[in-house]
C-alpha cells in the first residue's frame, strides 16, 4: 500500500489547524481575567475594552484561518496557495514583532527575550513548511477530457 503524499506537511498543517482553532475559541470566549494571565500579568489599566474587542476579533480572524489550514492538510498540493500564504504569513509575523520591539516601549509589558523566542519560533515553521511543500504541480487539462 502506498503512502500519501506529503504525509509530514499534511500532518503540520493538521495540528497548526486545530491548535489555532483552539487558540481562536480561547480569544472569541476570553475574559478580562483570562487575558491579563495571558499577557503576562500586565498593569490592569493596559487591558482596555478596545483591546478586548480586537482581540476577539482576532480570534474570528484565527478561526478563519484555522478553516483554510484544514482544508491546506486535506490535500496540500491542491491548495498550494493557501500553503505558500500561511508561510509568507509566518514570515511577515516573524519580523513585525521585532519592528514593534525596536520603534515602542513594550519591554516593561512583554520581556524581550519572548518577543525574538517567538519570531525565530515563527521563522523556523515558516522555514520547515517552506521545505515540506509541495514541488511541481499535477497539470490537468480543464474540462472532462
Amino acid at each position: 500500500m502506498s503512502q500519501p503524499p506529503y504525509r509530514g506537511l499534511r500532518v503540520v498543517l493538521g495540528f497548526l489547524s486545530l491548535l489555532m482553532a483552539v487558540g481562536g475559541v480561547v480569544l472569541i470566549f476570553s475574559g478580562k481575567h483570562l487575558i491579563l494571565r495571558l499577557f503576562l500579568h500586565p498593569p490592569e489599566a493596559e487591558i482596555s475594552t478596545l483591546l478586548l474587542f480586537t482581540l476577539k476579533e482576532m480570534g474570528g480572524f484565527t478561526l478563519m484561518l484555522s478553516v483554510l489550514l484544514f482544508f491546506a492538510a486535506r490535500d496540500p498540493q491542491r491548495n498550494l496557495a493557501i500553503v505558500d500564504a500561511f508561510i509568507v504569513g509566518l514570515f511577515i509575523l516573524s519580523v513585525t514583532p521585532l519592528l514593534s520591539h525596536r520603534m515602542l516601549d513594550i519591554q516593561k509589558i512583554y520581556p524581550g527575550h519572548l518577543i525574538w523566542g517567538r519570531s525565530v519560533v515563527r521563522l523556523a515553521l515558516a522555514a520547515v513548511l517552506f521545505y515540506l511543500r509541495p514541488r511541481k504541480r499535477h497539470w490537468e487539462p480543464a474540462g472532462n477530457f
